[in-house]
């Protein structure tokens, strides 16, 4: 495996100068660079996760990028009006995001359904979810 033939030197190399440098001393308890040593130190022993297994990241970019629209639109959700409003906003903006998640465009989804819902059946509402949407998409085409 690559990661254990090319990484493990450097992950080892540097959690031995981490070490090195928390047990000479000499840091301001308190200082950015001692917490950093500190968090790395307590990180250390997981490491060998990274190494074993290919799906791994060393980073959280991924689920941090995940969250960002959620944390862009905190302040703008404090102001939906209402509840109901809130409720709303949560219902269009959780199938928007199944959309993406099923590779849909969501504007393009959103249009049509909104287009047809008011002549739409109740009793085949689901039939308008993102997923069987898209089914039935794919079947027409």
């Amino acid at each position: 495996m690559i990661r254990r033939e090319k990484e493990k030197p450097i992950l080892d190399e540097l959690t031995t100068m981490v070490k090195e440098r928390l047990l000479a001393g000499g840091l301001l308890p308190r200082s950015n660079f001692a917490k950093a040593l500190n968090y790395y130190h307590g990180l250390a022993p997981y490491l060998p996760n990274y190494l074993d297994n290919a799906d791994a990241r060393l980073d959280n970019n991924v689920a941090e990028r995940g969250i960002r629209p959620l944390t862009i639109g905190r302040k703008n959700w404090l102001f939906v009006g209402s509840e109901d409003g809130g409720k709303a906003s949560a219902t269009i903006l959780s199938l928007v995001q199944t959309c993406r998640n099923l590779s849909i465009n969501p504007q393009e989804y959103l249009e049509d359904v909104l287009r047809r819902i008011m002549s739409h059946p109740a009793k085949q509402i689901h039939k308008l979810l993102p997923d069987n949407w898209l089914a039935a998409r794919q079947h027409t085409e």
